[in-house]
């Protein structure tokens, strides 16, 4: 009887296996864009001459910065509502069984209800309408992870630790941060694309600017070329945030927390 091992693949390897899946899309898109005609679907080259020309005019980093603006706004809102909620759930039964009835709706209605409510409360042109929708769409996710994190902490390692007379301070950063650490970075990592994706979505639905607003312009003047330029910064935005940003903070996290 003989054993086969398997050997991961080296970072070098997954980096050459993920150009080669992108060079294999270009090409693709390429010979599809060759059969459709351009309304259907731009080429890249096309593409690429309307995300030139939205760099040239200025509103490419003008909607993009106005847009991440509003993302990180209302995602660091409900990430630190739920935070508090969390600790505030965890402070009696009652405020538990109180509070998690009432996230639970607010995570049950589809975010285009929301969205509706948004836009009458606060109007078409305000920016305000689409930090409210990131804001409600992640918190039920930055609630339940620092709820994991809080449940998951030692309730006699705290008593010890407040018997030998150690500080809030120590308390706070030797026992609760490496307990809350792991899960908010996992909140951060999910609820960040939730929070992108909102963005996009309430500025297509309900504003006068950023980058949802434009994608839904170019869509009404039928201006394909456009939407695929955005939806190619969309892409990029994410991918820069996963792997210059979100990785980087849970491999630190994992550090605290070991």
């Amino acid at each position: 009887m003989t054993t086969s091992t398997f050997n991961p693949p080296s970072k070098l390897q997954q980096r050459l296996a993920g150009a080669l899946g992108l060079a294999l899309l270009l090409v693709l898109w390429e010979l599809a864009s060759r059969r459709l005609h351009p309304l259907i679907l731009p080429s890249p080259k096309e593409t690429w001459r309307a995300l030139e020309g939205l760099w040239r005019d200025g509103s490419l980093t003008a909607n993009l910065a106005l847009t991440l603006g509003r993302t990180v706004g209302g995602f660091g809102l409900a990430l630190l509502a739920g935070c508090a909620l969390a600790a505030l759930s965890q402070s009696t039964s009652l405020v538990q069984a109180l509070l998690r009835p009432l996230v639970a709706v607010v995570q049950i209605i589809p975010p285009v209800v929301w969205m509706v409510l948004a836009v009458i409360w606060f109007g078409i042109a305000s920016g305000r309408a689409a930090a409210f929708l990131i804001f409600i769409v992640t918190l039920p996710l930055t609630f339940a992870q620092s709820t994991a994190g809080l449940e998951g902490i030692d309730v006699k390692l705290v008593e010890m630790a407040r018997v030998y007379r150690c500080s809030p301070g120590r308390i706070l950063t030797h026992i609760y941060l490496p307990a809350l650490l792991p899960q908010l970075a996992a909140a951060v990592g999910v609820g960040f694309s939730f929070a992108w994706k909102a963005a996009v979505f309430a500025e297509f639905m309900g504003s006068n600017s950023g980058v949802g607003f434009l994608l839904s312009t170019a869509n009404s003047n039928l201006e394909t070329d456009k939407v695929f330029a955005w939806v190619l910064v969309l892409i990029a935005v994410m991918l820069a945030c996963e792997y210059g940003l979100l990785q980087p903070l849970r491999r630190r996290a994992a550090r605290w927390s070991g």
